[in-house]
């Protein structure tokens, strides 16, 4: 073997080490696989694959070898000249991956491989048929028992059984009972409301028929019950399974209590046993541990005994079992049997497992390596999960290098207290890793005990603030597409929340740092928590900051009210702007203070001269070399002008100039709000037809997705083009059909003045007359004027109700109508075309 033109004898096997590592260097290559490769038919023992990788990275460099703990290994130096040739530049794989907004990914949330289900068959079997009749159905049992794994198979095989599709919603993570509904709308990637989650969450799920499992309720069962209560009631086709330490005690649910693995009462023959649940687990997860472990005639005593220790308690069985290499069975079941009785003690009202589970807790943890234990106590402040890169970031100090966090993870996988989630190791996904929340709960007690929690905290949110600020700089780089750069971010919400939680009471300037980053990565879907996360940390930006990051929050901040409260947004966009002059280097970000303070002029009166100037200067700065996303937003800004304006021809220009940038940064959001903004621009156009054929074609896209709210706004435009058309029979239909949903998004203001054009339509003026002073109510409550369509419908109804009733009979009515609850307006709205209310 040649190093850089030197000949190296590695070594036989470290060379079949690494020609397997060659062979399969487009993925993680996993011990097994090597260990088979390299010592076909022999077992041996793993720290020698461990010592050819050692030689190896020796003679190659570490780096040339990865260790992905709890996967394998991967040769990844870089590629010689001829292949990197053969890669296309970011710009060309970004235009190539190009997304369409044909099909919508409806989110699970479930792993996409599972970890095996051992000796829960028939558990299986009589949930299944549980599932077939009970709409709530609670399984009931232990911490560590097994639940979470069991549900996540029930919806794994169920999931082209429903029209809208199976999900997921682990609560684990969840602190507060106040976020319950929201985490379950999120989760769920439901599109929410403005006002109350739980009536959001009722309105979003009450048409769709699909699966959904909370899961670790337990310590919140109250407000989840509460929750679940309501959904069931109000959404007849939905089906929700719960997994708890204790019932929800509500009214038409089914409890499956869960009991420990199956355990054989006498003796049994070896092959005979592996019938029995607890020690099939116990064997497979041993082998895993310890290549040489084989179930026979002279273990199997000692393995039944360890498993009847432990009350058939998967969690626990996998804990001790993954200690066979360390211990042996006999020293195992001794030491085991010798700690669960020193605590056997424990809290009188525990129940018996809690305490088992505990006790093996106390036990693993004990048996850990000084280095292991504090990596254990450490993970305990990460939530929902992490990677192994974040993992470094919060862990390394003086006594832990990054090598030894990697080998710690390892070991902590491979002893069942870390799980390590993803895809398969031939895969080529980077797996993240988590702690159950059982363990996670005991790592955090022992991590405020050893008094390092202060510590490891400060170093998480400042991880946190690094991901987040780079989070966005590279939401405007181009090197990345932006529905990639959403989905990279999602798994590290939870950290984000908690990052935040902390700094906005020990760091502010981190607080303020991680707002824009954070606050993007929620998605527009989650309007109330990125809405929380500006105002949260509004007071804290202040002088004492640095001005860029004064600058960057005021601009990111600034586009976020610019249509919401456009005074804001306008103060907001002008001091990022003044900051930003005064920084070198900083043109794009100067370019996007300039586009939200367009934006915010927009909406503003007698301010044509400073949005003028704003654009103008806008415009100078731009470069067409930067990322199409950058200029996205300038494009969106400019064409906000040009439809306020009423040249809507121009308008539907620049909504195609940008829908060719979004496409190119792979932007499937904004293309599909584009889509719905060129239709309604083709309706102001006069265009009906068009607007019709486009509406028609997103609705269908849309139909049998969880994308609510832009469904919603489709259907709304799509009545207004029927009525244009003078088809009073469809756009009843539709609005008629749409209405609970308009209540729920609070979006009267698209729909109430094609309400009272209906009604003048079908000949009913006295309802069109009330119908147009409950619109004029609905605007002047929104703050703004009508929007060029709703005005033209507006108009249009007047014109007709006024000439059927007169001036004096249309102002009183049109007065009574402003007094109209918005519960009332669908008896009014929805009358037979034969009576006229």
């Amino acid at each position: 073997m040649l190093v850089e033109g030197v000949a190296t004898a590695p070594g036989a096997r470290a060379f079949d080490v690494l020609m397997a590592l060659l062979n399969h260097r487009e993925r993680v290559v996993s011990k097994d696989e090597l260990l088979d490769t390299v010592w076909p038919g022999l077992v041996v023992e793993e720290n020698n694959l461990q010592a050819q990788v050692s030689a190896l990275r020796k003679l190659l460099g570490p780096q040339a070898i990865v260790t992905i703990p709890g996967r394998g290994y991967r040769f990844v130096l870089e590629q010689d000249d001829e292949s990197a040739t053969a890669e296309t530049s970011p710009a060309t794989s970004q235009a190539a991956a190009a997304p369409s907004t044909a099909a919508l990914p409806v989110p699970t949330n479930l792993p996409h491989v599972l970890t095996p289900l051992i000796g829960r068959e028939l558990d299986m079997a009589r949930l299944g048929a549980l599932m077939a009749e009970q709409r709530l159905l609670t399984i009931v049992g232990a911490g560590g028992i097994g639940k979470s794994l069991l549900a996540q198979w029930l919806l794994h095989e169920r999931r082209g059984a429903f029209p809208h599709g199976v999900a997921w919603v682990d609560l684990a993570p969840l602190s507060s009972p106040e976020f319950v509904a929201s985490s379950i709308v999120e989760a769920l990637g439901l599109q929410s409301g403005h006002g109350d989650p739980l009536r959001s969450l009722i309105e979003a799920l009450r048409p769709l028929s699909m699966l959904v499992a909370i899961d670790n309720a337990e310590h919140l069962i109250d407000e989840v019950a509460r929750v679940i209560n309501a959904l069931h009631v109000a959404a007849p086709d939905l089906q929700v399974l719960v997994t708890s330490q204790a019932p929800l005690k509500l009214p038409g649910e089914w409890v499956y209590r869960l009991d420990g693995l199956s355990l054989p009462d006498g003796d049994v023959a070896p092959q005979d046993a592996m019938a029995f649940g607890a020690v099939a687990l116990f064997a497979q997860r041993a082998q895993a541990a310890d290549r040489r472990f084989v179930l026979g005639e002279s273990n199997l005593p000692a393995v039944i005994d360890i498993c009847r220790q432990l009350d058939g308690l998967a969690l626990a069985i996998e804990l001790a079992a993954a200690r066979v290499p360390l211990l042996g069975l006999a020293q195992l079941g001794a030491s085991l049997n010798t700690r669960l009785r020193l605590l056997s003690g424990g809290s009188r009202g525990a129940p018996a497992r809690q305490k088992t589970l505990r006790a093996a807790l106390e036990w693993s943890y004990g048996l850990l390596e000084p280095a292991e234990q504090k990596v254990f106590r450490m993970l305990g402040v990460f939530v929902g999960g992490f990677s192994l890169k974040l993992a470094q970031q919060v862990l390394l100090d003086d006594t832990l290098d990054a090598w030894t966090v990697i080998d710690v993870l390892g070991s902590l996988v491979d002893r069942s207290l870390v799980i390590a989630d993803g895809e398969t190791p031939e895969a080529d996904e980077i797996p993240r890793y988590r702690l159950l929340e059982t363990p996670r709960s005991y790592a955090l007690e022992l991590l405020q005990a050893a008094g390092e929690e202060a510590g490891v905290r400060r170093r998480h949110a400042l991880a946190m603030r690094r991901l987040l600020e780079q989070a966005d700089i590279d939401f405007f780089s181009g090197r990345q597409r932006i529905d990639d750069w959403y989905a990279a971010l999602a798994p590290d919400l939870g950290n984000g929340r908690e990052a935040l939680a902390w700094a906005l009471e020990n760091d502010p300037a981190s607080a303020v740092a991680m707002a824009p980053g954070l606050a993007e990565a929620l998605t527009s879907d989650r309007r109330r928590e990125r809405r929380y996360v500006w105002e949260i940390t509004a007071p804290l930006v202040t002088e004492a900051l640095p001005p860029g990051l004064q600058a960057r929050w005021c601009s990111r901040a600034a586009y976020f009210w610019a249509y919401r409260q456009p005074a804001l947004g306008r103060r907001l966009a002008r001091r990022a702007a003044e900051l930003y002059r005064d920084q070198p280097g900083e043109q794009r970000n100067l370019y996007h203070a300039l586009a939200a303070l367009v934006y915010a002029l927009t909406y503003g009166a007698q301010q044509a001269e400073e949005q003028g100037a704003a654009m103008a200067e806008m415009w100078a700065i731009e470069d067409p070399a930067w990322p199409p996303i950058v200029r996205s937003y300038g494009l969106f800004a400019s064409l906000t002008c040009r439809f306020v304006a009423g040249a809507y021809d121009d308008t539907i220009e620049l909504l195609l100039q940008k829908a060719r940038l979004d496409s190119q940064a792979g932007y499937s959001e904004a293309l599909l709000r584009g889509e719905d903004i060129i239709g309604y621009m083709e309706l102001a156009a006069g265009r009906v037809d068009a607007a019709i054929a486009r509406y028609l074609a997103l609705q269908a896209r849309l139909a049998g997705t969880r994308h609510l709210a832009t469904l919603l706004l489709v259907q709304m435009h799509l009545a207004a083009a029927w009525l244009a058309k003078d088809d009073t029979a469809q756009a009843r239909s539709l609005a008629e059909a749409s209405w609970p949903q308009v209540l729920h998004f609070d979006a009267q203001v698209y729909a109430a003045d094609n309400l009272a054009l209906l009604a003048a339509l079908e000949g009913r003026p006295r309802a069109a007359a009330r119908l147009l002073g409950y619109a004029g109510k609905v605007h002047g409550a929104h703050g703004k004027s009508r929007e060029v369509n709703e005005a033209r419908a507006a108009r249009r109804a007047e014109t007709l109700a006024r000439s059927a009733l007169g001036d004096t009979d249309f102002e009183s009515l049109s007065a009574l109508g402003a007094a109209l609850r918005h519960e009332d307006v669908a008896a009014v709205a929805f009358a037979p075309t034969t009576t006229d209310p």
